[in-house]
């Protein structure tokens, strides 16, 4: 799969190692500083952490997790264990994935370095280390950045037992992947794209000896993922909202003739999220996107990159190309979103593709000076957007930041014996969880969900309206909901649908309150961001 590369001199000199080792102490920098700023869990988080912080690690063996969420148990028993040792915080919740985020920054330097030529090293590493997705995702109470750093890890293992031949090799390169599969769901397809092209090598060259014992990988490989499948994975795994929320978000393949602006439109997301090669963020038109975002540049180096790895090392580009083709299958027959936070394991691979395209570039001794415009071209946007977010907190995670923790903190400071709080039904998780892991002066009135009980707003707000005459006359009511998220987890995306056919449900939330009395004061955040949280103190009219 990988040819090793023919080093010049210059991947030796003290300047080179000096780059290199800057931008991976850069890299841990920026993740232990978003780590440290320890920023307010956000819903999908918060979703992932109740059950992790509620169930036992016998819990977590035996017990479906609280809202339908799944990850592999490898992540969860260690989570857990970070939990138990340090805290169910914030920093404990996210202590496993910032040490795969570090992990992932050491491994991939020798995975570079064993395929590509000090410049494409140089490029790999800066994507890895500044793309401001992979950063988030270091830091990120989720399983994503365990999943790229599996991918690095088996890719890594390659580079250690791929000219091997001693049958010690490979157990312990099955081993690898038999304990890898437990901590990532999609490391499954690495492994079958790996397994697909290892093996036609070797029948294409006629090395049956070594095809023969590539069967003991394999097999244990796949084997240890039908186990985890058997007796965890299984539960729960499939579930129609789910698959229909992501038909919402267009993550399937469609299998005709749309097929194809659909790999497009999903090849230019890809370039911004999870590679982070996006100089701006922009929802306008394709056509618009790809001018602001500057997609034409990271084109330039995929094709550039494939027609270098053609050349020089096909079975490295056919690895790539073998891998894409099984997640679109799945994809295809809707067993695998293509959205997303859900590809990021695939990162590692195009940041090798990408950087032999930088590495096909400067393929010559002769430098000039569009060499270097070009590749300061593909890196301006993730450095320049990770030194903002570093400038800016709010500009960190997009959509996925969050201010829960902040409200409620502002909430226990103001506080007043008599106050009551009312939580709308739409930020009740967020609610229950910090109330399980913070001490809280007040205990809320818990809003009930009338959305499936009525046929319009009219109604439904009839409805609310007799949940609030206990407020009647009241002069210190809080009043909690979320603005962005007006959904819960099993709902079907646009029902029931008087109430999303606008999509307008917390804007209608707001123009109600405002009939039934005065707002006091209200929870604003310190960074000058837009909270996603609203957060009054009301006086309610008699």
């Amino acid at each position: 799969m990988f040819k090793k590369a023919d080093f010049t001199i210059n991947s030796h000199d003290n300047g080179y190692k000096i780059i290199i080792w800057s931008i991976i102490g850069i890299g841990i920098a920026l993740r232990l500083f978003h780590y440290f700023n320890d920023r307010s869990l956000w819903e999908d988080e918060i979703y992932l952490s109740t059950g992790i912080v509620k169930l036992s690690l016998s819990g977590l063996l035996h017990q479906s997790l609280d809202f339908q969420q799944k990850a592999p148990i490898g992540y969860l028993l260690i989570v857990k264990l970070c939990t138990m040792l340090f805290g169910s915080n914030e920093m404990g919740l996210r202590l496993f994935p910032l040490l795969c985020g570090i992990g992932s920054l050491l491994v991939i330097l020798p995975v570079a370095q064993y395929s590509l030529k000090p410049v494409g090293v140089i490029v790999a590493l800066t994507i890895l280390a500044f793309a401001p997705p992979l950063v988030y995702h270091a830091v990120e109470a989720k399983q994503y950045c365990t999943e790229l750093f599996a991918t690095i890890i088996i890719l890594y293992t390659y580079t250690r037992y791929q000219d091997k031949t001693d049958l010690k090799s490979f157990i312990l390169w099955g081993i690898w992947g038999a304990i890898i599969v437990w901590f990532s769901y999609s490391s499954v397809f690495i492994l079958a794209g790996m397994a697909c092209v290892l093996s036609l090598y070797y029948l294409i060259e006629k090395r049956w000896n070594t095809l023969f014992k590539l069967a003991i990988p394999l097999v244990l490989w796949f084997g240890s993922f039908a186990v985890n499948y058997i007796i965890f994975t299984q539960k729960n795994a499939h579930t129609g909202w789910l698959v229909y929320f992501f038909m919402k978000h267009d993550a399937f393949l469609p299998l005709s003739a749309a097929g194809i602006p659909w790999l497009l439109h999903q090849t230019f997301a890809f370039y911004n999220y999870p590679m982070g090669l996006s100089w701006f963020i922009s929802y306008h038109s394709i056509g618009l996107q790809i001018l602001e975002r500057m997609a034409w540049v990271p084109v330039i180096f995929t094709c550039t990159g494939a027609y270098y790895l053609f050349k020089r090392n096909k079975r490295l580009l056919l690895f790539i190309v073998a891998t894409f083709l099984i997640v679109f299958a799945a994809s295809a027959i809707k067993l695998y979103p293509f959205h997303e936070r859900l590809t990021v394991f695939l990162a590692p691979l195009f940041i090798l593709l990408i950087a032999a395209g930088c590495q096909f570039v400067f393929r010559r001794e002769t430098k000039n000076v569009v060499q270097y415009i070009l590749t300061g071209l593909l890196l301006f946007g993730p450095v320049k957007n990770s030194i903002a977010q570093v400038a800016n907190t709010g500009l960190f995670g997009d959509y996925k930041q969050a201010y829960h923790r902040e409200a409620f903190e502002y909430l226990n400071k103001h506080y007043q014996s008599g106050d009551i709080v009312y939580v709308y039904w739409n930020d009740l998780p967020a609610y229950r969880f910090y109330k399980m892991i913070d001490s809280m002066k007040f205990t809320a009135i818990e809003g009930t969900d009338y959305r499936y009980t009525s046929h319009n707003f009219n109604e439904y707000f009839n409805k609310l309206n007799t949940a609030f005459k206990q407020f009647t006359g009241k002069k210190r009511v809080w009043i909690l909901h979320n603005n962005n998220f007006d959904i819960e987890i099993g709902d079907y995306i646009g029902h029931p649908e008087w109430y999303y056919v606008h999509n307008d449900g917390v804007k209608q939330l707001d123009k109600w309150l405002a009939t039934k009395g005065k707002v006091i004061e209200q929870f604003k955040v310190d960074n000058g961001g837009v909270s996603n949280v609203k957060e009054m103190l009301m006086g309610f009219s008699k």
